[in-house]
């Protein structure tokens, strides 16, 4: 301002920086500012405010509680917890604008310090943000007030460094905002190494010990009286599953669960509580893209590996790639052979005999007929019906059955082994 300019007279001020400041990537920090350089008047307002420092403090935890519902309504930071980050926070500000920092003091540390709690205390980021842009107020508001009472020569001078005070709670906003990011990223990545660590003890058999299932039931929040059920999923395509995970999907409707990924496949506990079996079948349909094996319901984490073996039994029975969920309890022939190949192939070689040696379309074609006898209870009417052919063609396809196997389908004991045998296909 000149000599000679009345202080009351408006004048047009151009703020330089606020356009030109970039508030994603501000200046870097050198010295004991954000990296503006602040002007003479800001520099001597900000000194004079170090000895208002308490009062700012309580001004900007008041505004806090009055303007933010968090602030307001947490238990978790206590009153004097705030006023004493406030105080800080805002003393690292005005020691920025005063160039009065000591050489050895960290400036961003406030902002750290206060990221990394808002973060523990699970304060959302936008809070925290809120919290400084209410501190931009209230130093600026002060600046303006030490101005306007106590240094009126200093006023216009202040405003064509605007930018620069801004700048300065940018800065610090802006490093508490990529502190409470990494902050919250490693407690995930701790809490999801925790959940792994804790499902594969389980799967490893440690449920019974009542020190593994009490910080079992803890962690992954599981009563011990729950429901449970044991998943197993082999994705299609040999490389891997989707990049979500099933719990998600589950999650959206009621079912808690925790999932573990493997080479070729992806093993998950969830809490079935008093669903069924059946609603359960029908909400992983919507999920897997490949197939599944559920074991029956059990209660007790102890019983988590046998579980496990159960649904991987389901999944085994599941004939070639065909996408499809499958229960334990509903496959259980199907799983008495999966569990003994041995046995199980000696059933399809003996069962089905010279009928192997024909050629596949041949093959296909009388074991499909077969499959469609035994679905249709035995009626060749049903089965022409079905296959689009006459009744005749489905009794001469029969006929030829029982010649190239050897078996009689009017003998119980040979029917029953040529159904375990289509079991085996």
């Amino acid at each position: 301002m000149t000599a000679d300019q009345d202080p009351a007279t408006p004048r047009i001020t151009t703020v330089r920086g606020l356009e030109e400041a970039d508030p994603v990537n501000p200046t870097t920090p050198s010295g004991s500012g954000s990296g503006a350089t602040p002007s003479s008047a800001a520099r001597e307002l900000a000194t004079r405010l170090m000895n208002r420092l308490p009062e700012l403090a309580v001004r900007l935890r008041d505004a806090l509680i009055a303007k933010d519902e968090i602030y307001a309504t947490t238990d978790l930071i206590t009153p004097d917890e705030l006023l004493r980050s406030c105080e800080h926070n805002l003393l690292r500000a005005v020691q920025s604008l005063a160039g009065t920092a000591p050489d050895d003091v960290d400036m961003l540390d406030a902002a750290r310090r206060t990221a990394r709690g808002r973060a523990d205390t699970g304060l959302p980021l936008e809070s925290l943000l809120h919290a400084y842009r209410l501190g931009t107020e209230v130093l600026w508001a002060a600046l303006l007030e030490e101005a306007r009472e106590h240094a009126p020569p200093l006023l216009w001078d202040l405003l064509d460094s605007a930018a620069q005070v801004m700048q300065v709670i940018d800065w610090m906003s802006l490093e508490a905002a990529s502190v409470y990011r990494a902050r919250v990223e490693q407690a995930q990545r701790r809490d999801s190494e925790r959940r792994q660590a804790v499902l594969d003890g389980l799967l490893e058999g440690y449920g019974g010990d009542p020190r593994v299932a009490e910080e079992a039931n803890r962690v992954l929040g599981v009563s011990p009286a729950a429901r449970l059920l044991m998943v197993v999923i082999k994705h299609v395509g040999v490389s891997a599953s989707p990049p979500q995970s099933p719990a998600d999907a589950l999650a959206a409707h009621g079912f808690t669960s925790e999932w573990r990924l493997r080479a070729d496949r992806e093993i998950g506990l969830v809490v079935l509580g008093s669903e069924s079996v059946a609603r359960m079948t029908t909400r992983l349909r919507a999920v897997v893209d490949g197939q599944a094996g559920m074991s029956s319901p059990f209660t007790g984490l102890e019983q988590v590996p046998s579980g496990c073996r159960l649904a991987e039994l389901a999944l085994d029975t599941i004939p070639g790639d065909e996408p499809m969920v499958v229960a334990f309890e509903d496959r259980l022939p199907e799983a008495l052979l999966a569990s003994n190949r041995t046995i199980a192939d000696r059933i399809h070689q003996r069962a089905l005999g010279r009928l192997l040696e024909l050629d596949v379309d041949k093959r296909d074609m009388l074991l499909d007929t077969l499959r469609c006898w035994f679905r249709h209870d035995r009626s060749a009417r049903d089965v022409a019906g079905e296959l689009h052919c006459h009744r005749n063609t489905v009794l001469q396809r029969l006929a030829r059955i029982e010649d190239r196997t050897g078996r009689s389908l009017s003998n119980d004991r040979d029917v029953l082994l040529l159904r375990l045998a289509l079991m085996t296909e």
